[in-house]
């Protein structure tokens, strides 16, 4: 898991990657035709001759005919060269690098300023980061299915489940077509299995798709990493850094981790710090009971987490049953 920095400079060194095998492959290309037919090198040479002699005739302000001359002559010699490189089987525009991005032509740089093509792939490779650790790919707001839950009125509720849920798929839409770094922390909680993870990464897609910088981790997968940081100190990973420093983070399945002095400690720094730097995050646990969630994370680390979230308890039947 890399911080944002570490992204960034990813996406960068890819960028230049493509503009290195735009040159290269529109190189060889061009080598491999002067080889096989040396009149393209005599026809390339003569348009250089005469790009020189009309550069020649402007820098010594020579009269306006001579200069009209030798810019025919330079701009004959180009299409020239043209008909000869089409003679030999290709295209003039075969010699030149095809690059991914027109706007800095795989510099990373536009207008002086980084170019969107490297935000775009930096997002691109959080995407693949976040994939390889849940299902990303198949959790979006249209593929959560209302229709899954039962229509019948829940005691607790005292209204039909799918009507309630419909409800907590709107807020969630909304939050994320309106995410910024005021906006609230969430906390979904119900039995398994009724799609708390899969709205979280939904939530998770949308705002990518803004631009903003998504982290996710399973709460496990966290507190098993960062013991390895706190152990092994040749480790180059820093997940905390990365789960500090993110747009928003995913913390998924809180109460399957295994739990030491080190894991609260841990998660009261990264949800403390998340909370002065108003980093919103998005929690999913089974634990329904706050009296049980206090115990297990203690009364400072549940205090933080619950009393700074939107908090959303999920109904219905375990739709991996299903």
């Amino acid at each position: 898991m890399r911080t944002k920095d570490e992204l960034f400079r990813a996406a960068q060194r890819e960028v230049a990657a493509r503009r290195q095998r735009a040159v290269t492959r529109a190189e060889a290309l061009r080598t491999e035709a002067l080889r096989r037919h040396p009149e393209i090198g005599d026809a390339q040479a003569q348009r250089t001759r005469l790009g020189a002699a009309y550069l020649m005739t402007a820098a010594q302000g020579a009269d306006i005919t001579k200069r009209l001359a030798a810019q025919r002559a330079f701009e004959q010699a180009g299409e020239t060269l043209n008909g000869v490189i089409r003679a030999a089987g290709y295209q003039p525009e075969e010699f030149v690098p095809k690059y991914t991005c027109l706007a800095c032509q795989d510099t990373g740089i536009s207008n002086g300023r980084p170019c969107s093509c490297v935000a775009e792939l930096a997002r691109t490779l959080r995407r693949e980061e976040i994939n390889a650790a849940s299902p990303l790919a198949l959790c979006s707001f249209d593929s959560f299915e209302l229709e899954r839950y039962p229509t019948a009125v829940d005691p607790e509720l005292g209204g039909p489940v799918r009507d309630y849920m419909g409800k907590i798929l709107a807020y969630c839409r909304r939050w994320a077509a309106e995410f910024s770094p005021k906006s609230p922390n969430l906390l979904f909680t119900g039995s398994a299995g009724l799609g708390k993870t899969h709205l979280a990464l939904a939530v998770a897609d949308a705002v990518l798709d803004r631009g903003y910088d998504v982290l996710y981790t399973s709460s496990a997968a966290l507190a098993a990493q960062l013991s390895r940081e706190h152990f092994d100190r040749d480790t180059d990973d820093d997940w905390l850094n990365a789960c500090k420093e993110a747009d928003l983070l995913i913390l998924d399945d809180l109460g399957t981790e295994f739990m030491t002095q080190l894991t609260v400690s841990v998660l009261y720094e990264l949800v403390n710090t998340r909370m002065l730097c108003r980093r919103p995050t998005i929690y999913t646990t089974n634990i329904v009971d706050q009296s049980v969630f206090e115990a297990r994370y203690t009364e400072k680390v549940a205090s933080r987490m619950l009393g700074n979230c939107r908090m959303f308890k999920f109904f219905g039947t375990d739709q991996r049953l299903k």
